[in-house]
């Protein structure tokens, strides 16, 4: 490990057993995702529902990472962590004893999801401010990015078995084996966490109330224009690039004639190699302007590969085109996220941490919520392309806009454009 740059953070103890938790994690709340997304297809043939039930499971991250943000600021994160993780795997069994009985239902399903949402939000807040605790400043980098691999990464672990066992025709996946399969990816995944050694808290104290604790983060996200760019980037980035959760499912069933949710998870894997590898690589990058250049590349490329989707018209074409979306928007998010963490003191870590969820995660609840709409009135690929080439233009028009941004694609170091 120590020989290898882009596995560096993970010869220290506890980041490992940390990344593997997220990692672990990840793969239920996916499993969880394609289960629901499918059985609400299935039971409305509607995308615009299915965009209801992904408004419900992201707008957590609008409406409850300020309130995560600040626990993982006052409360120890390990312990945080655990919390949400318990939470988390309580409400996915409830999920699957609903389905086994028969007895579930869309409203069920968006209820729980808002509850499972907020878990991630709040565990997603804790577990970064936790891992950048774990590693010298030295592998802070490499650390934050491999930790980034696993928010879409952690697709391929569950997906991958499903698929597999649903091949070699062991067992027949319905929902309810996937939500089985979410619950014991939610176990594993507490596991790791409780191994961690290393204690991380913030720096609130008893008299700070709520709303000083959260607006103590907001001004300074929205004082610091270094911090603030990338904000904004990830908000449109999230906007018009990554929101296809809704109607992917759709674009599977009535593009691709998919009959059940192997396709679709086909897919999630596609997308999930493509993120993995893609970090991957990104994680033995230390040079600033090989940062810079990467990050002006693939937002560009994370324009052009939602195009790539909407013009597919067979499985090969859309695995192609899903690997690309995966690299492309997963090493643009990990830089975008690295370069905010650079900047922000460990005091503010899990606000700020949770501000950038906000404009993440809530942007894309109700992107999800209109494309839905969109899909069943004008088709899944033409929203993919319009999206696409909307993106495409923001982007150049930032880029060649914005003195920050260009002084990060010449190789300026962001701590530096910070102070």
């Amino acid at each position: 490990m120590r020989n290898i740059p882009h596995l560096a953070a993970l010869r220290h103890k506890d980041y490992a057993y940390a990344w593997g938790a997220s990692a672990l994690g990840g793969a239920s709340a996916w499993t969880f995702l394609i289960a629901s997304q499918w059985f609400v297809l299935e039971r409305s043939d509607q995308s615009a529902m299915v965009g209801w039930f992904t408004f419900a499971s992201m707008i957590p991250f609008l409406v409850a990472s300020p309130f995560g943000g600040f626990l993982a600021d006052k409360i120890e994160r390990k312990r945080l962590t655990i919390y949400t993780q318990v939470l988390g795997v309580g409400t996915v069994t409830f999920a699957a004893a609903l389905s086994l009985l028969g007895w579930l239902e869309l409203w069920h399903l968006c209820a729980l999801a808002f509850i499972a949402g907020s878990c991630r939000t709040t565990q997603e807040a804790s577990i970064v401010s936790l891992i950048t605790n774990l590693v010298p400043r030295e592998d802070l980098l490499n650390a934050i990015t491999l930790n980034s691999a696993t928010r879409h990464g952690s697709r391929v672990i569950g997906m991958s078995v499903l698929i597999i066992s649903g091949v070699s025709q062991t067992i027949t996946f319905g929902t309810s084996e996937f939500l089985i399969a979410s619950i014991i990816f939610g176990i594993a995944s507490i596991y790791p966490i409780l191994k961690v050694n290393r204690s991380s808290t913030g720096e609130i104290s008893n008299q700070t109330n709520l709303f000083k604790g959260i607006w103590e983060g907001i001004n300074y996200v929205y004082t610091r224009r270094v911090v603030a760019i990338f904000i904004i980037l990830v908000a449109f980035h999230c906007a018009l690039a990554m929101s296809f959760d809704s109607i992917l499912p759709g674009f599977t069933k009535n593009r691709l004639a998919s009959v059940d949710e192997t396709m679709l998870a086909v897919l999630v894997v596609s997308f999930g190699i493509g993120s993995a590898a893609g970090t991957f690589l990104l994680a033995g990058v230390r040079n600033d302007r090989q940062k810079g250049l990467i990050l002006l590349t693939m937002g560009i490329l994370s324009g052009i590969s939602p195009l790539l989707l909407g013009f597919s018209f067979n499985i090969s074409m859309a695995f192609a085109s899903t690997l690309i979306m995966g690299a492309t928007e997963s090493v643009f998010m990990a830089l975008t996220a690295t370069n905010v963490q650079l900047v922000t003191p460990d005091r503010l870590r899990g606000r700020v941490t949770s501000l950038y969820i906000l404009h993440a995660g809530g942007i894309m609840a109700f992107a999800n919520l209109g494309y839905g709409y969109l899909a069943d009135i004008y088709n899944a690929p033409n929203v993919l392309i319009v999206t696409g080439i909307l993106f495409l233009v923001f982007f150049a028009g930032i880029s060649f806009s914005d003195p920050i941004l260009k002084s990060i694609y010449k190789g300026k170091n962001i701590s530096t454009l910070a102070n």
